[in-house]
Formats: structure tokens, C-alpha cells, sequence
């Protein structure tokens, strides 16, 4: 896991699977790192790397974007792979926040 800034975004990089033997440690440090740095106007969750997705994954997910969206911040999961893709579209996360698919040659 890691996050980094740029130009006002914030990017969080869990690196892992969304699962739920990860969650507690994905959530805690997302969650520290977002209360740490409150100086941006966006929020991106970067999706390279994530195959699996499970329901606690997808529980952080919608998690984060409403923490996001109460600060009146923007939400967006970036470099999304086919196989999150299949969970977003399950779950229709694009009704609440823009998803970019991660280009082909990664």
C-alpha cells in the first residue's frame, strides 16, 4: 500500500487484492492518510494490480467515495483491469463516480 500527491489529486494505491484478509490494514492506513492530507480536491483510487474484489473490498470502496464526497471532494478509481471492471459494472459504481479503465498496453 502507498498513496502519493499530485496537482491537488490524492492517490491511493493498495497494490492487493480488495480482500478480507486485507481490509482492516487497507482501511486503517487509507483512512490515516486521508486525515493527513486534507489539502486536495481529489481522490483517486488507483486499481492497478486488483483482481479480486470481494464484498469487504467493495464496502471500502463505496466507503471511500462517500468519506470523499462529505469533504465536497471528487472520487475516481483509475488503470481499473477487466476483472474490476466485471465487480464496478456488478455494482454499478459509475452511477456514483467516474472509472478509467486501464489502457492496454499495461
Amino acid at each position: 500500500m502507498k498513496t502519493y500527491k499530485t496537482d491537488g489529486t490524492f492517490f491511493l494505491l493498495p497494490e492487493t487484492d480488495l480482500v478480507a484478509s486485507q481490509m482492516e490494514e487497507i482501511r486503517d492506513y487509507f483512512m490515516k492518510e486521508l486525515r493527513e492530507n486534507v489539502d486536495v480536491d481529489k481522490v483517486s483510487l488507483d486499481a492497478k494490480g486488483i483482481e479480486i474484489v470481494d464484498s469487504l473490498g467493495v464496502n471500502l470502496i463505496i466507503g471511500l467515495y462517500r468519506h470523499v464526497s462529505t469533504e465536497s471532494k471528487k472520487f475516481n478509481v483509475i488503470n481499473a483491469g477487466e476483472k474490476f471492471m466485471k465487480v464496478a459494472n456488478f455494482f454499478r459504481f459509475s452511477t456514483l463516480f467516474d472509472i478509467e479503465k486501464a489502457s492496454s498496453g499495461d
